[in-house]
C-alpha cells in the first residue's frame, strides 16, 4: 500500500504539498473549512473542519488522521507546524502516523525563540541582547539595563516566543510605547509568552536566511535567501541567492550547520539572521523548523523539489541525504530567483486587509519561460460532494479575515539578477486581478523591482517603510504603461465564446462628462413594483419612491469601481445648493465584504460623535465602557435596576487614545482608539466580542461636555507587524 498523507493546512502551501505527494503516488487527504475549500479539490479525500480554530486543535487534527487511516501527516507552515504537541500526540496514538517534520525535542527548542537563542549562544553563535519578559515593567528594565558595559536603550523589539508571519512582534521606539506594544504582542501569542531584544533596525540591516535539510544524522545547506523587502516585518519580496559577498554569507552557513548538527535536524528548516552591510556584523534571529513560504526560490536556483525531498526523507526507503544525493556541499548558485508575494491588501491605506470575493474571470496570471505561480485561487482535478466549485465555469473564492492575506506567489527565475528582475516586471505587468472589491499590492511589487535601491542591492528591512510612497508611485507608473483596455475571450456556461471587457479594470468603465444616471430612492418597505414604476409624481407617503436624475458635470478621477470623483448636477438640492450648482463628489469602494451588514449600522462620517470601524475585522476586545453598556442593555432585570446599571455604565470615562475595540485581522490585533475624552452614549447595533465588523460600521457614539477634539472617525493605533 502506498503512503497516505494528511495535509493539515490550507491555501497554496497545501496545494504545493498535495501536488508533490500525488507525483510520488501517495494517497492524500485535505482538511478545509466552509468557504475555503479550493485546496481540497487537489486531494483524494477531503474532511471538513467545524471552524477555522480546528486548524490549531491537536486532538481534532489527530482524529482526522486516524479516521482516514493516514500513514503520514504534513503540517505545512503556520498553524500546528511548530507545535511539539502534534508529533507527541501522533506518537502516543500508536506510533502508526509519521509526522513530517523535526522531532518533538527539536521542535521544542526551534519553535521557542528564546530557547533557540540560548542554543545559539551556547554554540558561540552571535545573538542580539535579549531576555524573557512577563510584564511591561520587565521591558522597561531591559531597556534601562546594560550589556557589555553599554546601556541597551531604545528601540527594542517585543516578540512572542511562538510568533510568526509578523504576528506577536512590535518595535518600541521609546518607553511611552511599551505598555500598548506588550499588550498587543501578548494578545497575538498563543502561548502568552514574550521576550524582548535590542532592535537592530537601522539602515543597512539585511534579513538573510539559510535553507537547511537533514535526515536526522547528516545535515546540509542549500544556500541562502535574502528577505529584506518587508512591510510591518512581513516579507514581501525575496531573492536567492543574496547579492552580499560570499565572505559575508559563509559565517551564516557555518552557524546554521553547527546548530542543525547539534539538533540532529531532520526535514526542512530555515535559520534566520540579520547582517549589517556596512560593518558585516551579524546576529542569529530564529529557527523556522518547517517548510518556509519562500522555499520556492531555493528550489529554482538549486533545481530541486524541496517538498518532494521532504516527503521522501520520511518514507520507509531512500530516507537519507545520501540516497537523495543531497549529502555533498552544493555547487554555488549561478542563477537568481525572485519571489513576489501578491497579497489582498491596500497599500494606499497602510496595507490594510482587503477582503472580498474573487472569481476565476477576475484573474489573469502571467506565464512564459521562467515564471511560476503558486496560488490557492485554483481548482484541482478532484471534486468531492461536500466541496463546491470544481464543476463551475466561473469559480468563486472568498478572501476573509481569518487567514493570511496571501493570494499568490509569483516566482521568476533568470540566469542573472538583471534577467530575473526583468522577468518579474513582465510578470506583474501581465498579472490582472480585476475585482473592484479586492485590492492588491501589485503596485508595490512593480515599484520595488523598479526602484534604484533594489537595482543597487541597497534594500534593508525598513527600506519599504521609509520609501512606500515613492515605491507606490513607481509601481503605478510601471503598471500604467503596461495597461490598456483589453478584450478577452471568455467561455460562458454553455461552452460558447464571447468577447467581453475585463470587469473592474482600472479606468476601463467609460464615463464621460455629460453621462446621465437615473436614481431611485425607496424606503425598504416599498415594493419592488413601486421602485420600478415610471411615474415621477411625488407623494407624502414614506413608502413612495422618489426619482432623480444625475448628470456628470466633470470627472476628476475615474478608477471606477475603486474610486470615482468629480462634480455632478442633479434634480435635487444638497445642503441648500440649487440644482444648477455643480456638487463635488467622491465615490470610493469599501472593503466591507462578506459581512452581514443587516445586523450593524453605518457610522455617520459627518458626525464627530460617531466612531466607525476603519477596517474589516473580528472584535476580540472592547473597552470597559462599551462592555458596561452592552451588559446593561442586555440585562433581563426589572427596569429600575437595569436603568441604574445603564446610568453607571455611562459614567465610565473614556480617555483619548483608549482602545475602544481591538479588531483581529489575520490574527493580528489592531486598536481602534478613542478620538477624544468622553462617555459612551450608546454602542453600535450588533457590536460585541466575536463578531466580524465591517469597514464603516458604527462602533459607538461618544458624548462629552468639553471639546470633541479633531473628530471621531475611528483612529487606528498600534498597526500589527508581520515577519
Amino acid at each position: 500500500m502506498p503512503p497516505k498523507v494528511l495535509i493539515a493546512n490550507r491555501g497554496e502551501i497545501a496545494i504545493r504539498i498535495l501536488r508533490s505527494a500525488s507525483e510520488l503516488g501517495w494517497s492524500t487527504v485535505a482538511v478545509y473549512t466552509e468557504g475555503d475549500s479550493s485546496h481540497a479539490t487537489f486531494a483524494d479525500e477531503a474532511v471538513r473542519l467545524a471552524s477555522t480554530a480546528d486548524f490549531l486543535n491537536v486532538d481534532v487534527i489527530v482524529d482526522v488522521a486516524r479516521s482516514t487511516q493516514c500513514t503520514h501527516l504534513h503540517p505545512g507552515y503556520g498553524f500546528l507546524s511548530e507545535n511539539p504537541a502534534l508529533p507527541l500526540a501522533l506518537s502516543q496514538s500508536g506510533g502508526s502516523i509519521t509526522f513530517i517534520g523535526p522531532s518533538p525535542s527539536t521542535l521544542r527548542i526551534a519553535s521557542d525563540k528564546m530557547l533557540s537563542r540560548e542554543l545559539a549562544s551556547s554554540l558561540g553563535v552571535q545573538i542580539a541582547p535579549g531576555m524573557r519578559v512577563t510584564s511591561a515593567a520587565n521591558v522597561h528594565s531591559f531597556a534601562a539595563g546594560q550589556v557589555g558595559g553599554e546601556k541597551v536603550g531604545y528601540p527594542v523589539m517585543i516578540k512572542a516566543l511562538d510568533g510568526g508571519g509578523g504576528r506577536g512582534i512590535r518595535v518600541v521606539e521609546d518607553e511611552s510605547g511599551v505598555e500598548e506594544a506588550f499588550k498587543r504582542c501578548l494578545g497575538e501569542s498563543p502561548s502568552k509568552q514574550l521576550f524582548v531584544e535590542k532592535a537592530l533596525t537601522g539602515t543597512g540591516w539585511k534579513h538573510i536566511e539559510v535553507q537547511i535539510i537533514g535526515d536526522g544524522t547528516a545535515v546540509n545547506h542549500l544556500w541562502e535567501r535574502e528577505c529584506s523587502v518587508q512591510r510591518r516585518f512581513q516579507k514581501i519580496v525575496e531573492i536567492a541567492p543574496s547579492r552580499l559577498p560570499r565572505s559575508a554569507i559563509q559565517p551564516l552557513l557555518d552557524a546554521s550547520l553547527k546548530m542543525a548538527n547539534h539538533l540532529k535536524y531532520k526535514g526542512l528548516g530555515t535559520f534566520e539572521f540579520l547582517v549589517n552591510t556596512h560593518s558585516l556584523e551579524w546576529v542569529f534571529l530564529e529557527i523556522n523548523p518547517r517548510v518556509q513560504v519562500e522555499h520556492t526560490i531555493t528550489e529554482e536556483i538549486c533545481n530541486i523539489d524541496l517538498v518532494r525531498a521532504q516527503l521522501i526523507l520520511f518514507s520507509s526507503s531512500h530516507n537519507t541525504l545520501s540516497a537523495l544525493s543531497l549529502h555533498l556541499p552544493p555547487a554555488p548558485p549561478t542563477s537568481y530567483a525572485i519571489q513576489l508575494r501578491l497579497t489582498a491588501e491596500n497599500p494606499q491605506r497602510g496595507f490594510q486587509l482587503s477582503p472580498g470575493t474573487l472569481r476565476s474571470s477576475d484573474v489573469v496570471w502571467p506565464g512564459g519561460r521562467g515564471v511560476r505561480i503558486d496560488t490557492w485561487l485554483a481548482v484541482g482535478p478532484n471534486d468531492h460532494p461536500q466541496v463546491k466549485g470544481g464543476d463551475g465555469i466561473d469559480v468563486q473564492w472568498v478572501v476573509g479575515t481569518d487567514f493570511d492575506s496571501l493570494l499568490a506567489k509569483i516566482i521568476v527565475h533568470g540566469s542573472t539578477f538583471e534577467e530575473a528582475t526583468e522577468k518579474g516586471l513582465r510578470a506583474v505587468r501581465e498579472l490582472w486581478v480585476g475585482s473592484g472589491a479586492v485590492k492588491t499590492n501589485v503596485a508595490v511589487l512593480a515599484g520595488t523591482l523598479t526602484h534604484q535601491a533594489w537595482i543597487d542591492g541597497a534594500v534593508d528591512t525598513l527600506w519599504l517603510e521609509r520609501n512606500a510612497t515613492e515605491v507606490l508611485r513607481l509601481g503605478e507608473g510601471v503598471l500604467g504603461r503596461g495597461r490598456r483596455e483589453t478584450k478577452l475571450l471568455k467561455r460562458n456556461a454553455k461552452g460558447q465564446q464571447e468577447a467581453g471587457n475585463l470587469a473592474g479594470q482600472r479606468g476601463s468603465v467609460i464615463l464621460q462628462p455629460g453621462s446621465l444616471f437615473h436614481l431611485t430612492l425607496s424606503p425598504s418597505s416599498a415594493s419592488e413594483s413601486d421602485t420600478t414604476t415610471a411615474s415621477s409624481s411625488s407623494s407624502s407617503s414614506s413608502t413612495t419612491p422618489t426619482k432623480h436624475s444625475i448628470t456628470l458635470a466633470s470627472i476628476a478621477q475615474n478608477a471606477f469601481p475603486e474610486v470615482l470623483s468629480g462634480t455632478f448636477l442633479s434634480s435635487f438640492s444638497a445642503g441648500g445648493t440649487s440644482s444648477t450648482t455643480p456638487i463635488s463628489f467622491t465615490l470610493t469602494q469599501s472593503t466591507s465584504a462578506n459581512v452581514s451588514t443587516g445586523q450593524f449600522e453605518l457610522a455617520d462620517p459627518n458626525d464627530p460623535t460617531h466612531v466607525g470601524a476603519p477596517m474589516t475585522g473580528k472584535i476580540v476586545e472592547v473597552h470597559p465602557a462599551l462592555a458596561a453598556v452592552l451588559s446593561s442593555s442586555s440585562a433581563s432585570d426589572p427596569s429600575p435596576s437595569r436603568a441604574e446599571r445603564n446610568l453607571n455604565a455611562r459614567r465610565i470615562k473614556v480617555r483619548k487614545g483608549d482602545a475602544l475595540v481591538v479588531l483581529s485581522v489575520m490574527k493580528m490585533e489592531n486598536v481602534i482608539a478613542a478620538p477624544f475624552d468622553g462617555y459612551v452614549e450608546r454602542v453600535g447595533s450588533g457590536v460585541r466580542v466575536g463578531v466580524v465588523l465591517g469597514e464603516g460600521m458604527l462602533i459607538c457614539v461618544l458624548s462629552t461636555s468639553g471639546s470633541m477634539g479633531d473628530g471621531a472617525s475611528g483612529k487606528l493605533e498600534g498597526r500589527a507587524s508581520r515577519l
